[in-house]
């Protein structure tokens, strides 16, 4: 398992540090967001935007919490709009597209190479945040959208439709391949239908994966 922390501070003594090793920062958002915190998380963000190393992974854990977070994971996203040190974005938990839409400016102007989404409760109303990523984005070659209750078939066909207009040469694609018998509402489940099995597959047999 990743190192996650609530303490965005802990990372910016290596950040500072003149070095060419890769970093993976991790930081756990859940509750409330103290000022401190939040103050450190635009520090946090300053430091990477300037720091010559690469952030091999940036893992963003949520549980649930108040809208303090979305303050500060608004600012922390701003100050993240220009940079391109980050290779992976991984964004797992209690997280939906308001908390997505924090992190437009990034999603526009990056070059990630791999983007998870793990057991969020990202819908088809965070596709106008992330389609500019899948259609922009010339370095992009993992999605995972592993154990996603609340894709559905809107979701995919906008993000399929945004892949292929754009340059990204794929090489692993996973999606919504949720944990049906973990969720207790079945209203909560939004299924990938057979037709948006036939998008899936479509765009398979149509884009050059890479080799």
């Amino acid at each position: 398992m990743p190192f996650v922390t609530k303490n965005p501070a802990h990372y910016l003594k290596a950040l500072a540090e003149d070095s060419s090793e890769a970093l993976h920062v991790g930081l756990f958002f859940s509750r409330s967001i103290s000022e401190q915190q939040a103050a450190d998380l635009i520090k946090l963000g300053k430091a990477i935007q300037q720091s010559k190393r690469i952030i091999r992974c940036l893992w963003l854990r949520f549980r649930d919490g108040d809208e303090s977070i979305c303050a500060a994971l608004q600012a922390f996203g701003d100050e993240l709009i220009c940079v391109a040190t980050i290779q992976s974005l991984v964004v797992e938990g209690k997280v939906g597209p308001t908390e997505i839409k924090c992190l437009a400016g990034f999603f526009r102007n990056n070059k990630l190479r791999g983007l998870q989404l793990r057991r969020t409760d990202i819908d088809a109303s965070a596709s106008p945040v992330l389609m500019p990523l899948f259609s922009g984005s010339s370095t992009l070659k993992v999605i995972d959208l592993s154990q996603n209750s609340k894709l559905g078939d809107v979701f995919v066909q906008d993000m399929l439709a945004a892949l292929l207009e754009g340059d990204a040469t794929i090489e692993t694609l996973n999606i919504g391949e949720c944990d049906i018998d973990a969720i207790e509402d079945d209203n909560e489940i939004h299924r990938i239908s057979g037709s948006g099995v036939e998008l899936i597959a479509g765009y398979v047999s149509r884009c050059k994966f890479g080799k």
